[in-house]
């Protein structure tokens, strides 16, 4: 089932410095994983009325957020998760906490657009991740990116540095289903020879979509303005990744994600980091990113379904998984 693809060099250790690791990747140009922003941000703080509010930096952005505190202290799993979600989409937010997400602790929607429409959600479930930022997914200007590297610069350094308990953060969407035990038991339970760094459906060698013609690649358009490089690193597919402390140490600890040029492609912006610290992909089989209603509703042999958008469908996967529907 489980398929361990090295596509970087690795030894089981995180590169130290960008020096360093710039001396390796020289005669590898072809990616956009070494070029960083050139916009310095006012870190200043500003003015605030708000208990939960802080600021955190991404791609040279200054993005303000929020997060309840007394939900990050409620935390005992070592997985903790992220879920990109529209601000506007409760409803798939409410089928997630009736059915996978059903009374975990360490499940957080990230979430954008103006906090008004949002405030009573977060003060409700207490499971939001709010950031400052207008929920745009137009491919050169999307937010995703933005929600991504600020979900893991976030909980990176305000939990997993005091928690060391949580040994990987792990990013999905709002229209995937993911079986958390089948999660768990691969991330933490299973005996891998190598360690485990960057976990999901990967892929390597893929070419930016520069065609605005060809209708399936108008969504995924990019620029040579915006990534002029030829080619992408390798990355694990925005449906479901996991990144391990080590990756998070570099990423994040050593200042990548602030400063690294930003690629509007969330998941190919999580292989440039890794790239850049070079962490390899471990593809995995069980994570499954097309479905339609036509193949049938079923888990077995997947950990994640991705593209499953109504709550029946839902439901239904979370029965396959657990045996029931979920509460109403």
């Amino acid at each position: 089932m489980f398929l361990l693809l090295l596509l970087t060099p690795f030894d089981g250790t995180i590169a130290e410095s960008e020096t360093n690791a710039n001396a390796t990747i020289t005669n590898t140009q072809r990616t956009g994983s070494w070029q960083n922003c050139t916009e310095t941000p006012n870190l200043a703080p500003a003015e605030s009325n708000h208990s939960d509010s802080a600021y955190v930096v991404v791609s040279c952005e200054k993005i303000h957020y929020r997060i309840p505190q007394a939900s990050l202290d409620d935390i005992d799993s070592p997985i903790l998760i992220g879920i990109l979600s529209g601000a506007s989409i409760k409803n798939r937010r409410d089928y997630i906490r009736s059915t996978w997400a059903y009374k975990k602790p360490n499940i957080f929607f990230i979430v954008g657009g103006t906090w008004d429409k949002i405030k009573d959600e977060y003060m409700k479930y207490g499971d939001l991740l709010w950031i400052e930022k207008k929920e745009v997914y137009i491919t050169e200007t999307s937010v995703l990116t933005f929600k991504t590297e600020s979900f893991l610069s976030i909980m990176y350094n305000r939990i997993m540095k005091t928690n060391p308990a949580i040994e990987y953060l792990f990013k999905t969407d709002d229209d995937s289903y993911v079986n958390l035990h089948k999660l768990h038991q691969v991330l933490i339970q299973e005996d891998w020879d190598k360690p485990v760094e960057y976990w999901g459906s990967c892929c390597h060698g893929r070419k930016p979509h520069r065609n605005q013609v060809i209708e399936w690649q108008k969504k995924w358009f990019i620029s040579f303005e915006v990534y002029p490089e030829p080619e992408y690193p390798p990355y694990c597919q925005g449906a479901g990744f996991a990144l391990s402390r080590h990756f998070l140490d570099c990423a994040v600890g050593q200042g990548h994600t602030t400063k690294v040029r930003y690629m509007p492609n969330e998941d190919v912006a999580v292989g440039m980091l890794a790239e850049r610290c070079g962490v390899p992909t471990v593809h995995d089989d069980g994570v499954w990113i097309r479905w339609h209603q036509r193949d049938g509703i079923t888990m077995d042999d997947k950990i994640i379904q991705h593209e499953v958008k109504t709550e029946e469908d839902m439901r239904l996967h979370h029965k396959s998984a657990t045996g029931v529907l979920g509460p109403i």
